[in-house]
């Protein structure tokens, strides 16, 4: 069991993570993902990948990458070089030598590593490069085509996650975060995370940054040093119109020009403008708003829905809705 000790000041400075653009962990996550052959989430996006080429050398990254528990770190740059617009890769081709070699150490205490590993623990730019360039290959393979739909998922679960702490506080937020996750203030405990005893990690004023990940898995995964913010990373909850990363066929989905054009009602165009906000509303809340029935609102939604211009997450027994991306767009465009 995983014990993290907060102190006020840990509570004040829990954020809640965001990044417009998929860290490159979502990739080295998929890995896992994908060696392990596991979630129905995921199947169709296995089967998806399944037929395209895969970057040549993958299998280096399977070596440094096991099917479940730790990778090393320097394959995931923290929050300020997250994603491949932030400069992840060039983070990663410029890891020191020392640390390279600490985690790769690390690394083959729990698992066999193959001969070429020797050259990359001591620091040989060309293998690094190797890596970099095979794990960039392999981002714009696994998770570039597949951003749009993570970023919906994403997106509608950071909007909820905003809506419980503003109303119900950071308490809440880290309760929910898994049925397993125990929350008694001051102490958040993750069970099974540590593999045998108790580990008690203390944050020491340094605050929580709270991370949803598409391939992180059902579990939440602490990353946690001595420098720097300590992050908490959690399956997001995923929205009720789509449990697969990869879309239905063209002729299995609504027209987008004819799911449109029924936006052009006055009420439905409230509709959407009510759920742009950053929490959104459940239908009972939209209604009360608008002066319309539930039932002439959960209508409504389900039409922008199809549309892709509203997302609906369901959390507990409460479904929440918000306006994805385009449906802003559209807002804005139109005002």
């Amino acid at each position: 069991m995983l014990r993290i000790h907060f102190t006020s000041k840990d509570l004040a400075r829990v954020t809640l993570g965001y990044n417009s653009s998929l860290p490159v962990s979502e990739a080295v996550m998929s890995l896992q993902a994908l060696r392990r052959g596991s979630g129905p989430k995921f199947s169709a996006w296995r089967h998806h990948l399944a037929g395209k080429q895969l970057p040549a050398r993958v299998s280096l990254l399977g070596s440094l990458v096991p099917a479940s528990g730790w990778a090393p770190d320097f394959l995931t740059p923290g929050p300020e070089h997250a994603s491949p617009t932030t400069g992840a890769f060039d983070v990663i081709r410029a890891t020191p030598r020392r640390r390279l070699a600490a985690e790769l150490h690390r690394l083959s205490s729990h698992h066999r590593l193959p001969a070429w590993t020797h050259l990359l623990a001591d620091g040989d730019r060309e293998a690094l490069d190797t890596v970099t360039d095979t794990l960039a290959a392999y981002y714009d393979v696994a998770v570039t085509p597949y951003a749009d739909r993570m970023r919906a998922v994403l997106d509608a679960d950071h909007a909820w996650r905003v809506h419980t702490m503003a109303r119900l506080g950071v308490g809440a937020v880290l309760a929910g975060l898994h049925p397993q996750v125990r929350w008694e203030e001051p102490v958040l405990e993750l069970a099974g995370f540590a593999g045998q005893g108790q580990v008690d990690f203390h944050l020491e004023g340094r605050g929580l940054l709270l991370s949803a990940h598409i391939f992180c898995g059902s579990r939440p995964r602490a990353l946690l040093n001595e420098v720097g913010t300590p992050v908490l990373v959690y399956a997001p909850v995923w929205n009720l119109q789509s449990d697969s990363l990869v879309a239905a066929p063209a002729d299995a989905r609504p027209h987008v020009s004819t799911a449109l054009a029924a936006l052009l009602g006055r009420t439905r165009a409230a509709v959407l403008e009510a759920l742009a906000t950053p929490a959104g509303h459940n239908t009972k809340q939209l209604a009360e708003r608008l002066a319309i029935s539930p039932a002439s609102a959960s209508e409504h939604v389900a039409a922008l829905r199809a549309a892709g211009l509203v997302t609906s997450l369901r959390h507990a027994n409460m479904v929440r809705h918000t306006a994805t991306t385009l449906g802003k767009n559209l807002i804005s465009t139109a005002t």
